[in-house]
């Protein structure tokens, strides 16, 4: 399915040179923003991931690329009421360049805690939601890594050294 949803294009230092599709960005490999936003559930601080998508593995609750002009914030609020239906206060985490980012993404990543009483239900984009202590994932990511999403793996990695997990 073709992504014409516009996007701004950005150098090294994250300042916008341009704008292209989502498509002609992973095409051309040109540098464009995205964002993470960790979900932790209000009872027990389990961390939730997606379990059923088009990729066939785990992945970040939420995600998603932020369009033209939109600020990374603003397109993690909208991105996580999107696709988990949430509307809470987000904590930023870090902003990052993976060392190995297939489609040359700029993260930001978010934090964010489910309120007591949320249930998830499943929306055009997230299918399913699973949870596990975010130890049990380190864990699991570290022992069969083909079970992620090269995105989730970049951003828990940065999740794990700007927290000293």
């Amino acid at each position: 399915m073709a992504n014409t949803e516009i996007i701004d294009i950005i150098d090294r230092n994250n300042n916008v040179i341009g704008s292209a599709s989502v498509n002609t960005a992973h095409e051309q490999n040109l540098m464009h923003r995205v964002v993470g936003v960790f979900v932790f559930d209000v009872n027990d601080g389990d961390l939730y991931f997606q379990t059923d998508n088009k990729y066939g593995k785990l992945d970040i609750a939420v995600g998603g690329h932020v369009q033209k002009g939109e600020t990374c914030e603003a397109a993690a609020q909208r991105e996580m009421f999107e696709e988990i239906g949430l509307k809470e206060p987000l904590q930023c985490i870090s902003t990052f360049l993976p060392k190995n980012s297939r489609f040359n993404h700029c993260w930001s990543i978010y934090e964010t805690i489910a309120p007591l009483g949320w249930k998830f239900k499943e929306t055009e984009e997230v299918k399913k939601l699973g949870k596990k202590k975010i130890l049990d994932i380190i864990s699991l990511m570290e022992s069969n890594p083909n079970l992620f999403t090269g995105g989730f793996k970049n951003v828990m990695k940065e999740f794990i050294r700007v927290k000293n997990i």
